[in-house]
């Protein structure tokens, strides 16, 4: 029976040296040495989608290894002088770039020609919470969310947005095609991070408050109340992000207070909405299929340590390799929200299309 990978490397536009491509590869082999039966199977195909160079290449199971062949470069290779401007942001103009839309699409032929064969769907590179970012590219205002065409896509645009598995964007036959190609251990994986400043910083907020500190950790209950207290800098930029937590309505903007009371729900409540809004999410609930995915308030890094044609991301950890960690936000939120971590145990979390359903319809 065939077996299909589908990876979409974006491009480090910060800079342009960081090969995602390699890393893209790196996973496969991941992939590859997770499974014992692909060693020596031809029908295990790997298709990498290298937004950089224009490329789509295939891989085939040679003796334990990938071999790696062009399949198309009739696609625009990333080109910087007239591709991005001196903010670093994707050009607004039709390009003939690669789109994460591209990988759809390609998607949806293995769904309807090798129905229930797709076993991951990767798509690697920098993110947020509203999508991979797979060149930097911004929307243009007619599709932004207030916009008079808010629901569509825009077409010159690259990266992954919330929006793209709704019917507007997939037609029935089309959002057919992408949820039956996944085997039913299928799913999809999002790399980069959500590194959101809104979300670590209310979490770290209530961990440090002393009502927290007060009851042994994992006996808090719905009713508790803390006490969060924010810099004016910070409320100005972030309290119109949720106006239901910051100011217990959502048509409140005022600024009248910087030091809140808020019960433990009503922090889960805002955690839940932080998380119900990312891409990962809202492609859980369209498609139904699993989902792993950085939390908010979390970022990814380059792997460090292991196999060195086997390093992929994570979600860092271990602060004396990185320097940095979010060991206490993962566990916030596994203690808390039962969210569940990635089962390669790299600090993302399973974004499950059932629970994530409880929580849109809750």
């Amino acid at each position: 029976m065939k077996k299909h990978v589908i990876l979409v490397a974006g491009y480090e536009y910060h800079h342009g040296r960081t090969n995602l491509t390699r890393l893209c590869k790196q996973r496969a082999n991941v992939i590859l040495h997770q499974r014992a039966s692909w060693h020596n199977d031809a029908e295990v195909k790997f298709t990498l989608f290298d937004v950089k160079n224009g490329q789509i290449e295939t891989g085939r199971v040679n003796r334990n290894q990938i071999d790696w062949s062009l399949e198309r470069d009739d696609f625009d290779a990333i080109d910087d002088g007239s591709h991005y401007t001196a903010e670093r942001h994707f050009v607004q103009r039709e390009t003939d770039v690669i789109s994460v839309t591209d990988a759809y699409k390609y998607l949806q032929d293995v769904g309807n020609n090798d129905s229930g064969t797709l076993h991951e769907f990767t798509l690697l590179g920098h993110g947020w919470r509203g999508g991979p970012v797979l060149v930097n590219s911004y929307q243009r205002s007619d599709y932004l969310r207030n916009g008079s065409n808010a629901m569509a896509r825009d077409p010159w645009d690259k990266d992954g947005r919330q929006k793209d598995t709704n019917l507007t964007n997939m037609g029935m036959v089309e959002w057919q095609r992408f949820v039956q190609a996944f085997n039913g251990s299928g799913h999809v994986w999002v790399w980069g991070c959500a590194s959101s400043r809104l979300f670590k910083t209310v979490i770290l907020k209530v961990l440090r408050s002393p009502e927290f500190g007060n009851k042994r950790y994992g006996s808090h209950v719905d009713t508790d109340t803390f006490t969060l207290r924010f810099n004016r800098s910070f409320a100005e930029e972030y309290f119109g992000y949720d106006t239901l937590f910051f100011f217990r309505s959502r048509t409140s903007s005022a600024i009248t207070e910087l030091s809140l009371t808020r019960t433990f729900r009503e922090v889960k409540d805002f955690l839940i909405r932080g998380m119900v809004h990312t891409y990962a999410a809202q492609m859980a609930y369209n498609t139904g299929v699993k989902v792993y995915a950085a939390l908010p308030g979390t970022g990814a890094d380059y792997e460090r340590g292991g196999r060195a044609n086997r390093r992929v991301m994570v979600v860092p950890k271990n602060t004396s390799v990185y320097g940095y960690g979010y060991n206490s936000i993962l566990r916030f939120y596994k203690t808390y929200l039962s969210m569940q971590e990635d089962p390669e145990q790299r600090g993302y979390a399973l974004y499950d299309p059932l629970q994530i359903t409880r929580w849109k319809s809750g």
